[in-house]
């Protein structure tokens, strides 16, 4: 139990590696208002011993953030409010305004980018997962609304697959195309966006990859996953893989006013809340009379939140960013 994150600062000093055992989840509060506050949050975080070897892998690092104060860069990941694109366009375009002057990346590598970008072989913290390389299975897109866009451009035709979620079909390399599920759809229209994609032009040797969240190990290792092919990284672009598609794939339209308001909710009701106690409390309940082993990690995560003057301008910004919404509609 848990959402573990790590945690990581960069200055003049050099590299500080923190730890989370709740951290995952709020990624969203402790980034929202600045580096500064950011900082102070990432700073009362349990600190590790060695910055160099107490990462932790791919299997435990489920969020984190690394702020690089000498190249005014920000890295993150995590937070299950992010995991659905739309909110995640929406507060990166919010952290666009809180943190002027700063590069923000998402990391689509999860903590093997932060790692990297620490100057730490992203080796040191890769876990392969079996599973998640495997080819996914078809997925009934009326019943798993979350799905994997796999389409294929062949003979002057496109044809789609919608597939599970748990898995990218660009681990397969070129040999995909033996590996394709019967049937496949000529049109194709999709309840939500998708959290995945892969568009196959095989006259043209391109593969098209794009991804709305994290996968352990796939984008630094995708380009020599397809030997004689052009890899094109699209991040989380899946406009460009609909375009590719010529109408024949359609997905809801996004509501960028909407995501905002979610994101901001979000926030404020993560402000002021610490999860240890309540999550003490529910596995007291739970054990009732029995013995309750914990992680000796269980508690480490020390809730620091903006301050209110810090807060007024992550409000005034999300004012900001609804004007521009409103003038691009």
């Amino acid at each position: 139990m848990g959402a573990r994150a790590n945690f990581a600062l960069i200055d003049e000093d050099g590299l500080r590696l923190h730890y989370s055992h709740w951290g995952a989840d709020r990624v969203c509060s402790a980034l929202a208002a600045g580096p500064a506050a950011a900082g102070r949050f990432i700073a009362a975080q349990h600190r590790c011993d060695d910055p160099a070897r107490d990462w932790l892998n791919d299997v435990w690092a489920e969020g984190g953030a690394l702020v690089d104060e000498t190249t005014r860069t920000l890295w993150f990941y995590g937070g299950q409010l992010l995991l659905d694109l739309p909110f995640k366009r929406a507060f990166l375009a919010l952290l666009e305004l809180t943190w002027p002057d700063w590069t923000v990346r998402w990391a689509y590598d999860g903590v093997g980018d932060l790692a990297a970008a620490a100057g730490i072989d992203r080796s040191a913290v890769r876990s392969p997962d079996a599973d998640e390389r495997a080819m996914p299975r078809e997925s009934d897109p009326l019943v798993e609304w979350r799905v994997h866009l796999l389409t294929v451009r062949a003979d002057g035709e496109t044809t789609a697959y919608p597939l599970s979620e748990e898995a990218h079909t660009a681990w397969q390399g070129p040999e995909l195309l033996g590996m394709l599920p019967a049937g496949g759809h000529p049109r194709l229209d999709l309840e939500e966006i998708p959290v995945s994609g892969l568009h196959m032009d095989v006259a043209a040797r391109t593969a098209g990859v794009w991804l709305g969240h994290t996968s352990r190990g796939l984008f630094p290792e995708v380009a020599a996953l397809w030997p004689g092919w052009r890899v094109e990284f699209w991040e989380d672009r899946y406009e460009e893989q609909l375009a590719r598609c010529g109408g024949a794939i359609t997905v809801p339209d996004m509501d960028p006013a909407a995501a905002l308001e979610e994101v901001l909710s979000r926030i404020a009701r993560e402000r002021g809340h610490d999860p240890v106690p309540g999550m003490l409390d529910l596995v007291r309940r739970h054990a009732g009379d029995g013995e309750v082993r914990l992680n000796p990690y269980f508690t480490a995560h020390h809730q620091v939140d903006s301050t209110d003057a810090e807060w007024e301008t992550v409000l005034q910004a999300a004012a900001n960013l609804r004007d521009r919404l409103a003038a691009e509609t």
